[in-house]
């Protein structure tokens, strides 16, 4: 008879299972956390680097790249600022006049008579660089096509050229054009505003002479029509094109004793030449960068009654000595009037008929020399 085989079925009982003491339980606990902690140093210290160098590197660089653009938002009104030093310094002001020559009144008549004018200053200065064109000239006259309404009021306005046609026309003949302005002997100006020139004590005009013998008002430094007149003149010409600007007749009218107590203080302080030299300094502040020199008398200077000639107080790019009848004592004048000049550059002036070696010899340090047709 076949029997069949049960299989096996284990049981235990509770005598063979092991039995857990407290003390242990808690040592295999502890023993977990301290497996759990070590491993989370090491993977911290492991995954750092990595993290690192994959996403927090950038991170770290934000703030830099961010400081840098506050950085350079900081530097740039400083780069505008030396753009615009760089602006206002980029044409400097020449302070050396060149040889040349000075034409006549006659010269601007009309554009064919400023032709044949240049062309013969040509002859005369085969060297010359520097043409001067008188456009305001002694007594007032401006001769050429002015926008000063009191030019016109008074009759001053002579020219039928404008500005930009006279230097063209030099130009084209190989000149470098120069703008000479009479500035205080324009007995002119006053016609069209009493203002502008001087007053007696009483109140009426001031005229050089009595009516019936032609007596004429001048204008006066301390006038400011004067000033706002000849500044307006000034304003136009630098801004045509001309490469210096002289102004001459920077002067007093010979006062007799007699019209100084007339017209008063004003003309009676011993300090009165402080309003040309005023006078002179905004002029040339008008003309910016456009050389301004004043011209003077040489032998005035070396006697020492050229009032507007301050070297102190002078802001103007040079002085033109003009030496027209005193060429011959060149040698004699000038060693005096180096001295009074210091740093002013001195070019020089004389009639067209003086000797050009001669006067160049007497410059000595190279100084500009020009002849003249006045």
């Amino acid at each position: 008879m076949q029997s069949k085989r049960q299989p096996k079925v284990h049981t235990y009982s509770k005598k063979r299972r092991r039995k857990v003491r407290p003390g242990r339980a808690i040592l295999s606990i502890g023993f977990t956390f301290l497996v759990a902690g070590v491993i989370g140093v090491v993977g911290y210290s492991v995954a750092k680097p990595i993290l690192q160098y994959s996403g927090a590197e950038h991170s770290q660089t934000q703030p830099e790249e961010t400081l840098s653009s506050a950085a350079a938002e900081t530097a740039a009104p400083e780069e505008s600022a030396s753009a615009a030093v760089t602006e206002t310094t980029a044409a400097p002001v020449q302070t050396q006049a060149e040889d040349g020559y000075v034409l006549p009144v006659s010269a601007l008549e009309s554009k064919q008579a400023l032709q044949a004018a240049a062309a013969s200053a040509r002859e005369k200065m085969p060297d010359g660089k520097l043409l001067v064109i008188p456009l305001k000239v002694s007594g007032g006259e401006i001769w050429y096509q002015t926008s000063a309404s009191l030019a016109k009021s008074c009759g001053a306005a002579k020219g039928s050229m404008t500005l930009s046609e006279i230097v063209d026309t030099v130009t084209q003949q190989g000149w470098t054009p120069a703008a000479q302005l009479s500035l205080l002997w324009d007995n002119l100006l006053p016609d069209a505003d009493a203002a502008a020139g001087y007053r007696v004590t009483d109140g009426s005009r001031w005229l050089d002479n009595t009516k019936e013998n032609g007596g004429k008002a001048w204008a006066s430094p301390f006038s400011t029509v004067t000033v706002q007149y000849l500044t307006e003149i000034t304003g136009e010409v630098s801004r045509a094109g001309f490469s210096q600007i002289w102004c001459k007749d920077a002067v007093f009218p010979d006062f007799r004793e007699s019209d100084l107590n007339y017209i008063g203080e004003s003309v009676q302080n011993p300090e009165r030449s402080a309003a040309l030299v005023q006078l002179v300094n905004q002029l040339a502040q008008t003309a910016g960068n456009v050389p301004l020199w004043v011209e003077v008398d040489a032998a005035d200077v070396a006697e020492g009654t050229a009032e507007v000639f301050q070297p102190d107080t002078l802001h103007v790019s040079g002085v033109v000595l003009d030496l027209a009848e005193n060429a011959a004592q060149a040698k004699t004048l000038l060693p005096q009037i180096k001295t009074k000049a210091g740093d002013l550059p001195l070019c020089l002036t004389a009639d067209a008929g003086a000797d050009l070696q001669e006067l160049k010899a007497a410059s000595q340090d190279g100084a500009g020399v020009f002849l003249s047709a006045t």
